[in-house]
């Protein structure tokens, strides 16, 4: 006998990480603790692929974070990378970004970069708007958070609760705010199997790293579904971050970082 409900999730699976290239990346956040110095992302999408949710991130180190979504395109990244390698602030970014898009038309891409600034953090967020509905951006001092193709532009404002009410280290509040969208079909395209996306990942880099390559920050955690394993990534994500608490590794620094920011 043929399980349908399993086939159609194949099929789903098969067909999103076929797409991964152009793929529309769904919720995603990028922040700063300018009192440490770290610099974080963390994001996910009903992309069931190694590289699913976590193609987007790019940490520069010592420096700030970029998240390049929907219509997702490597050249578009770069150029971004080279704009805050040069000097450019989180808003100067992206409105070049959108000047000098690589297809001429950036009414579909989606943005969010923040930075250390030297303690004076900064952020910046873009949503076209001919993303795949639901659709937002919002931006704090030192967080931008985005989303598109969602159930609701709550999941959003909830990343942003979740991010600011968690008590704790900025890795602690990033998995806040992905705990906070967690919810079936927070990318609308995973509703019919009961989960939020199909990958997710949290990175965060410290002044101690000295790689921003995949796999070699501090915090390095991507988990994504394969096959017919279907299962929540988020709370996956979660175990998984629970376990590398339990030896987290330490970085003594003499740079000076902003007081008193909360």
């Amino acid at each position: 006998m043929i399980d349908t409900k399993l086939t159609s999730a194949l099929l789903l699976l098969a067909l999103l990480f076929s797409n991964t290239i152009q793929a529309q990346h769904t919720f995603s956040i990028v922040a700063v603790d300018p009192k440490t110095g770290e610099i974080g992302s963390a994001g996910a999408t009903c992309i069931g692929a190694e590289d699913g949710a976590l193609v987007i991130s790019d940490i520069i180190l010592g420096v700030g974070a970029i998240h390049t979504q929907s219509f997702w395109s490597p050249s578009n990244q770069n150029n971004a990378r080279g704009r805050m390698l040069a000097g450019d602030s989180p808003q100067q970014i992206i409105d070049w970004l959108q000047q000098n898009d690589i297809n001429g038309d950036a009414s579909q891409r989606q943005y969010g970069v923040v930075d250390l600034n030297a303690g004076n953090p900064r952020s910046a967020a873009f949503t076209g708007a001919n993303c795949f509905r639901e659709f937002k951006h919002i931006t704090g001092p030192n967080y931008a958070i985005a989303g598109n193709i969602l159930i609701s532009e709550d999941v959003v404002d909830d990343m942003e609760t979740g991010f600011l009410n968690t008590k704790g280290s900025l890795s602690d509040k990033l998995m806040g705010a992905l705990q906070a969208a967690k919810r079936p079909g927070a990318d609308e395209r995973c509703l019919s199997f009961n989960i939020s996306s199909a990958s997710a990942f949290v990175r965060m880099a410290t002044p101690c790293d000295t790689d921003s390559t995949y796999g070699n920050l501090s915090l390095d955690l991507n988990v994504w579904t394969q096959g017919s394993n279907v299962f929540e990534p988020i709370d996956a994500l979660q175990t998984a971050y629970d376990n590398w608490q339990l030896s987290v590794p330490t970085c003594n620094t003499d740079i000076i970082f902003a007081s008193g920011f909360e």
